[in-house]
Parts: C-alpha cells; sequence; structure tokens
C-alpha cells in the first residue's frame, strides 16, 4: 500500500500529539499528588504519625500549586505553546515546592517503599518524590519545544519564588523555633534575646504545641535546618510562661501532638501519675459543680461542700486533676470518692503517706482520690481514674472561717481553680446554695435569694468563682465568745473570741512584685494602694526582672514606688526566686519586719528555690510574709517553702485593707482560739458546731510546725485526729478495705464526718425553735396569771 498524504493541518496535529508526555507524567505528576492531598486532608494520618505537611489551608492551597502546574504543563503541549514563559515560570513553581517536601519525606521513603505491599499506603511518602520528576521531566520538555520555537522560557524566578513563598508561609515557626533554641541557652544573657525575640515574632500555637511533646520534625524549611536535636517539653513550658506570662496549660491542649516518634490518641496525657497538674487532657471535662454551705455568722465560721462531677468522652481511663483555692484561713476536713453509687470516705494521714498508697491503687488502675496542700490556702486534687465514656464523682468538704471587717458582719470567698487539666465549657455554672440563720447577700453572678428561711442561691460562671463577686455575706450581732465541745476529750472545750486589735506599722516593708504580665490588669490599683502606706516605715521595692540586679536594694518612697508601679512595663513571665531572696535579706535586717509579696502566677521555677529555703532556715521564718497573687494559676515557690513559714494568702482586697491597718489608729478583727478546761463558764447559747474545734486544731498544726523547735510529728497526729488535710497531712479514698489496710491508713468511721443539715433538717430546727418559743411563752403567761 502506498503512503497516503495527509493534510497538513492533521500533519500538525500528530507531531504536536507526539510532543505531548505520556501517561507517566499525567499519573505521578498529577493524579498521584492530588490523591495524597485528599487523603491527608481527610484522614490527618501523617499528622498524627509523624508531623503536619499541611498545617494550614495556606499550606493546602501551595501544595496544590505542584498537581496543577503539571497538569497545566502537561495539557499545553496538545496546541502551539501560549505564553511559555508563564509556563515555566509555573513549572518552577512546582520544582521548588516539591523539591523542598521530597526533602521532608526523604528518611521516610525507605520504610516506605516496604509499606508500598501494604495496601499501597507506603506509596503516598513517595508522591512529592514523584510529582518532582514528573515536573523535571515536563520543564526539559517544555523547554525544548520552547527553543524550537525561540521562545522565553526561563524557570528559575518561578523555583525561587516557590521556595520563598514556603518560607514566608513558615517564617513565625521557624523564628519560633529558633528563638526556642535562644531561651534554653545555657548563658542568661543569650536567654533574654531568645525571650525578645519570641516576645515581638515569635507564635504562640507552635510554641503551646512544643509545651506538650514533640510535634515531628519542622515542616518549616529553616525549622528543618536548625531543628537537629530536641528541645525538652519541660524547658519549652518553661519559656511559653516566661514568653507570655500565663501557665501554658490555660489554654486548651493541641491536636495531633507526636511524641518520640510514636502515635497516641489526642486524649493522651502525658502528665499522668505526677504531683504537677501538666496540660488539658482533650476529652475530659466537668460534667457539673455544686457547692453546698451552711454559716453560723455569731461563731463567724462556716462548712462547706463542693461536688465535682468529671466526665471522660474519650476511650481510655483519664486522670483528674486541680489546684483549688480555698477561702481564707479554711481547711479540708472531708473527702467522698462515689464508688459503684455508693459514698466512701477518705482516710487521713501524714502527707507522704496518702501520696504512696494513691500512687500504688494508681498503678493497679483502681479508684482512688487524693488531697494535700499546694500551698497557702491551697489544694491539690487528683482523681483516678475517670473511666472511659464514663464519670467520677467527688466531694471535698471544707471548714472555714468568715472573714470580719466589723462586728456586725463577716464574709466568706468561695473556692475557686487555680489549675486543671479538664476543660469546663463557657455555658457551665457553679450551682451554689448557702444556708445561715443569719441574713445573707452576695454580689455575685445571678444571685437570689431563697423564699424559706435566710438561703442564697447563686448560678457562677467559671471565669467569675473566686474572683470578687463571688462572695457572701453573713449579718451577726455583737457576739464575741463562741465555743464547742472538743470531741476527743470531754474535759476540754474550744472557745474562740473575736477580738478588735489596734495595730501598728511594722518598721521595714520589703515588696517583691513580680514584673510578669499578669501584673498589667492590677498595676494601678497597686500603686494606688501603695500611694496610702505610712511614710513611717522604710519602704523597700524589689521588682522581679528577667535579669535580676546583684547591687543592693536602694530605700524607696511611697511615692517614687507608686510612680515606679505604675509605669514599669509588665512583659512575659518572670521568675520571682532571686527576686524574693533578696527581698528576704532586707526583711532580716530589723526586727518587725514584713515582707510583702504581689505576683501573678508562679508555674515554673528558673532556678531552684534554695535560696529562698536557705534564707528561712536561717532565720528568716520570723518575717511575716504575705502572699498576694492576683491572677489565678499555680505557685510552685509557696509550694516549696510551705512547710518553712506560714504564708498568709490575700487577695488585693486584703492587701488594701492590711495596708490600712498600718495607719495610725488602725485596727483588725481577730480570732482567738483556745482549748480550756470544760468547767470554766460559757454561755449556753454561743456553743457552736464542732467546726470550731477543727479551725482550733488548723491553728494548732501551724503553731507546732513553725515554731522556732518545729514539732512536725506532733503536728501530724493533731491533723490526723481531727481529720484534717494540712501541709504536714492528706486524705486518700481508697476503693475497698484491704487496701486501706495494705497501706496502713483507717477511713474516717461513720458519725464523725462533718456534714452540711438538709433543708428539712433546717425546717424541724425552725419548728422546733417555734415550739419552744411557744412553751415559753405559755409557762411564762401562766406564772403571771396565778400571781394574779
Amino acid at each position: 500500500m502506498s503512503n497516503v498524504a495527509l493534510p497538513a493541518w492533521l500533519e500538525r496535529a500528530v507531531e504536536r500529539w507526539k510532543a505531548v508526555p505520556g501517561t507517566p507524567s499525567l499519573l505521578f505528576g498529577v493524579i498521584l499528588p492530588l490523591g495524597t492531598i485528599a487523603f491527608e486532608l481527610i484522614t490527618r494520618m501523617c499528622a498524627e504519625a509523624l508531623f503536619d505537611p499541611l498545617p494550614t489551608l495556606f499550606h493546602a492551597l501551595l501544595v496544590t500549586l505542584v498537581p496543577a502546574a503539571n497538569l497545566l504543563v502537561w495539557l499545553s503541549f496538545r496546541k502551539p505553546l501560549l505564553r511559555p514563559q508563564w509556563l515555566a515560570f509555573g513549572n518552577g513553581v512546582a520544582i521548588g515546592i516539591a523539591g523542598f517536601y521530597s526533602l521532608l519525606f526523604l528518611p521516610l521513603l525507605p520504610i516506605a517503599a516496604i509499606a508500598i505491599l501494604y495496601f499501597g499506603i507506603g506509596a503516598l511518602p513517595w508522591a512529592p518524590v514523584f510529582a518532582l520528576l514528573a515536573a523535571i521531566g515536563l520543564y526539559r520538555r517544555l523547554r525544548r519545544v520552547a527553543a524550537q520555537e525561540q521562545r522565553p522560557h526561563r524557570m528559575w524566578p518561578g523555583l525561587l519564588c516557590g521556595i520563598l513563598a514556603l518560607i514566608a508561609l513558615d517564617l513565625p515557626a521557624t523564628l519560633t523555633r529558633i528563638g526556642v533554641r535562644m531561651a534554653t541557652a545555657e548563658t542568661p544573657a543569650e536567654q533574654v534575646r531568645g525571650l525578645r525575640m519570641l516576645r515581638a515574632v515569635g507564635s504562640d500555637d507552635v510554641l503551646l504545641r512544643l509545651c506538650y511533646v514533640r510535634t515531628g520534625r519542622a515542616t518549616d524549611l529553616l525549622g528543618f535546618v536548625f531543628d537537629m536535636h530536641s528541645v525538652m517539653p519541660e524547658q519549652v513550658r518553661t519559656v511559653y510562661y516566661r514568653v507570655t506570662g500565663t501557665p501554658f496549660n490555660a489554654h486548651s491542649m493541641p491536636r495531633n501532638v507526636q511524641w518520640r516518634g510514636r502515635m497516641f490518641r489526642d486524649d493522651f496525657d502525658f502528665d499522668q501519675g505526677s504531683d504537677d497538674v501538666g496540660g488539658q487532657v482533650y476529652g475530659l471535662h466537668l460534667l457539673s459543680s455544686r457547692i453546698d454551705g451552711s454559716l453560723d455568722a455569731q461563731a463567724a465560721l462556716g462548712y462547706l461542700e463542693w461536688t465535682l462531677v468529671l466526665k471522660n468522652d474519650t476511650s481510655g481511663q483519664q486522670e483528674g486533676r486541680a489546684q483549688i483555692a480555698l477561702p481564707r484561713g479554711a481547711v479540708v476536713s472531708r473527702l467522698t470518692l462515689w464508688i459503684d453509687g455508693e459514698e466512701r470516705e477518705a482516710a487521713f494521714a501524714a502527707r507522704g503517706k496518702v501520696r504512696q498508697a494513691y500512687r500504688n491503687v494508681v498503678r493497679q488502675r483502681r479508684d482512688p482520690v487524693l488531697v494535700t496542700t499546694a500551698g497557702a490556702d491551697r489544694i491539690a486534687l487528683q482523681m483516678f481514674p475517670v473511666p472511659a465514656q464514663g464519670e467520677m464523682k467527688v466531694r471535698i468538704g471544707m471548714t472555714v472561717p468568715l472573714q470580719l471587717e466589723s462586728f456586725r458582719e463577716g464574709t466568706l470567698r468561695l473556692p475557686s481553680f487555680q489549675e486543671r487539666n479538664f476543660g469546663v465549657d463557657a455555658a457551665l455554672r457553679h450551682s451554689v446554695w448557702i444556708e445561715s440563720k443569719a441574713a445573707l447577700r452576695s454580689e455575685g453572678v445571678d444571685s437570689q435569694p431563697v423564699a424559706a428561711g435566710n438561703a442564697l442561691r447563686l448560678q457562677i460562671p467559671d471565669s467569675e468563682l473566686g474572683r470578687g463577686r463571688s462572695t457572701v455575706t453573713a449579718a451577726r450581732t455583737a457576739g464575741e465568745v463562741a465555743w464547742t465541745r472538743d470531741s476527743l476529750d470531754g474535759s476540754h472545750v474550744i472557745r474562740q473570741t473575736l477580738q478588735a486589735v489596734t495595730t501598728t506599722a511594722p518598721r521595714r516593708i520589703v515588696m517583691v512584685v513580680d514584673g510578669s504580665a499578669a501584673m498589667k490588669r492590677t498595676a494601678a490599683q497597686l500603686a494606688e494602694s501603695v500611694a496610702h502606706l505610712p511614710p513611717q516605715p522604710e519602704l523597700f521595692l524589689v521588682v522581679a526582672e528577667d535579669l535580676q540586679p546583684a547591687d543592693d536594694v536602694p530605700r524607696a518612697s511611697v511615692a517614687d514606688s507608686a510612680s515606679l508601679l505604675r509605669s514599669y512595663e509588665y512583659v512575659g513571665g518572670k521568675d520571682n526566686t532571686a527576686a524574693l531572696a533578696r527581698g528576704l535579706d532586707k526583711a532580716m535586717q530589723v526586727p518587725d519586719s514584713v515582707l510583702v509579696w504581689i505576683h501573678g502566677p508562679q508555674p515554673v521555677l528558673l532556678q531552684t528555690s534554695e535560696a529562698v529555703e536557705q534564707r528561712l532556715a536561717r532565720g528568716g521564718s520570723s518575717v511575716r510574709w504575705y502572699d498576694v497573687q492576683t491572677a489565678p494559676g499555680p505557685n510552685l515557690i509557696a509550694q516549696h517553702v510551705e512547710d518553712l513559714i506560714q504564708l498568709r494568702a490575700l487577695s488585693m482586697a486584703d492587701l488594701d485593707r492590711l495596708f490600712a491597718s498600718w495607719q495610725p489608729g488602725g485596727r483588725q478583727f481577730v480570732a482567738v482560739r483556745e482549748r480550756i478546761d470544760s468547767s470554766q463558764v460559757l454561755p449556753p447559747d454561743a456553743e457552736t458546731s464542732p467546726h470550731l474545734a477543727r479551725l482550733w486544731a488548723s491553728d494548732e498544726v501551724g503553731r507546732l510546725l513553725y515554731a522556732a523547735h518545729p514539732a512536725r510529728d506532733a503536728a501530724i497526729d493533731v491533723a490526723w485526729h481531727y481529720q484534717l488535710v494540712t501541709a504536714v497531712s492528706g486524705a486518700v479514698v481508697l476503693e475497698t478495705q484491704q487496701q486501706y489496710d495494705a497501706a496502713g491508713l483507717t477511713p474516717v468511721p461513720e458519725g464523725t464526718v462533718p456534714t452540711i443539715p438538709e433543708p428539712e433538717e433546717w425546717a424541724l430546727m425552725v419548728v422546733v425553735a417555734v415550739l419552744l418559743g411557744y412553751a415559753c411563752w405559755r409557762h411564762r403567761a401562766t406564772r403571771i396569771h396565778a400571781a394574779s
């Protein structure tokens, strides 16, 4: 058969078709990358197992340019080239992006090659390499065709733009990683430079992810080059606080984190079993919260029970941990855990003993709950296990003194969370119900008086709990004496006398102020309070900074101190240990000195607290130390020194009252509690509940522990007898009697557990009082009638 001449237009079409790249370029340069992108966006497999290659929408769009550019170049060969310069530019962008991701996945390629045998999933890490090879092949053909047509076709501008786009997109993450490396350097000056860099250009999101676990190799180009060795999460948590001024666990745990090359669920708790609260756990949240209480305003005391229910929405057991701020001067006197619907009471013992019992049972995956102190007026709560898809219910009973500003009323500030590893929904309200024989009022959110009797009902969001508006005030008459029988010794009673004591200003006031960002909100209020200090005492001001000066602390005037506190630039988070050591040096020089420490959270220690502890052991414990924390959060310094000195925890409002009491003619209302012989005559109508004995016992533990020669064993014995959680004792609930026996513990016997009267009990008491009053009236009327 002779050759048949084809029309010219058909010959040109055949030539163009021959120039079109084959199916492999379409398959490996377009279809496979698009499928890989879609698979990762749907499953997030790489993000959960290794690192997140598409952390943002912009990353996904940028990576999608690779198959899009390859497809455009592939299709362009089907007709005469249109704008080859732009095609070459797009091809260069694809080569740059695919080349970077090929480098990123390079260490995984040998393993991925083996995994190809399993459902082909191993081909996914090879997708960037295949896309890169296809893009290079397409460029070679594009260059050849463009050269034949003598048209420009520079690829390198697109290559440079693709790489620069990746760098620009990840620049905050890159700078954050570099800043973290500098902030964890050995020299303090380098650390400060790193902190300043992070405060200026760092990414809080990247920093927060690094606080929990290693998030895999860096997906940013410079980070990939510089990130050659690990920075431990504990180090980054310190950096996060120093940069932002807030604890890392004040925020929810980031999703899809990775640790040491192993994949974990989002609900994995990396801090489980530690004494620290640690990071928030995904899927663990507070389901309900109620606070029930009764107040005896005449005796200036009360009793609260906080019932918490944690819910675990994950498929594994979880541990709930929290730090709780108690009302000022309060002490935990009851701990209850519900097991299989039944209430189990706690055992009280030395702190080390109950902690060991808790840890032993946690290792067996059973049901304990532990409460210990965590500084002045604070407790640490640990609950394990909160069952998978289940709930755990616990009740904390606390004996509380009312704070008196006059003999006419007493005030109670409700307990609150300072730190927690579980979430609290913004819509959740803490349901509060307080009853008393006296009239009650509150400035709290959603405050409602209850129609029957003197009772108050509050619905308080978590953000308001523990703040100024979550207080309850009870009216009282001028009675100054209250007493109760000592339940451990029938021959003694506990007597309390309320006194208005005239105060004098101390000889020296040393004020240590935290320079952290958390102080911004209260700086003006603090400056105003300082401006009203009496001028007579010596005043020294120490501000905690990134680099604490080594020179002596000069004396400051009241006006200059107030001006400095008002104008100071509060940034980041500062470790206060060095400033406190300098402050103690000044306070120890003169008898009758006070140390006033005003600060935000102290979640990390940049250096050990040994310098502070040494000064306390060498005479510093005689200094009156007031601890004023202005924002919620942990206080590790207070936890480290609570065995050495009795910290007096105050709020900002309490601080104003303290400063006012130092003015000429100032006074304070104090409760003097003492154990006396029962033969002494006491007014019958002044008898109150056994909670007065528990407050006396708490005072006695402090007296024994903080004496010149501490009697620690005697303090533990008092706390055990009166069932209290103190600086030397704790409470733990175990599941079975066998576990109590194995730990050498005895749960609180029935009949000795403090309780709150039920509403019907209050009603019964009212009825009895009415009947007694009626009987007395009838008796008196009968006598008058007989006499007439």
